[in-house]
């Protein structure tokens, strides 16, 4: 059997398995065969070994008797507040609704902004600053209830 019919992608992938004696036959003995003679794969082994030692030392914590009852309380009641049949579908409906006008007021309007040319860009640097000053002059008198 060749040492490199499997690269070292292929074997991290696998190395998982391999430890819980998952793989067989071939692919098996690919894996073991290019561990014995890639030393990065073997540190990467032992580096998941250790892993699951540590998780293997922290133990599995201890659930509180009350859990699934405070939890199928918890779907009972989302299930009591969702909308059912055809509130769902009203509402779906309306949902697209809002976006596809939304969308086409957009393209509506928005094609003929990228068109105009305002007095900003037609003109020069004082002309364009006159004119922001007076377009902001004019909005802050309609804010003030001016007209």
């Amino acid at each position: 059997m060749s040492n490199h019919s499997m690269n070292c992608g292929q074997v991290k992938r696998l190395l998982p398995p391999f430890l819980d004696e998952e793989l067989s036959g071939r692919v098996r003995e690919q894996t073991a065969s290019h561990l014995a003679s890639c030393p990065a794969c073997r540190a990467e082994l032992e580096a998941l070994k250790a892993d699951m030692g540590l998780l293997e030392q922290v133990g599995t914590p201890e659930v509180s008797p009350f859990l699934v009852t405070r939890v199928m309380a918890e779907v009972r009641e989302r299930r009591r507040a969702a909308p059912h049949g055809f509130a769902r579908l009203a509402g779906s409906l309306a949902a697209a609704l809002v976006v596809a006008v939304s969308i086409g007021a957009g393209v509506l309007f928005g094609s003929g902004l990228a068109q105009t040319a305002t007095p900003v860009a037609e003109n020069s640097t004082e002309e364009a600053v006159s004119y922001v000053e007076s377009s902001a002059a004019d909005m802050y008198a309609m804010m003030a209830g001016g007209d």
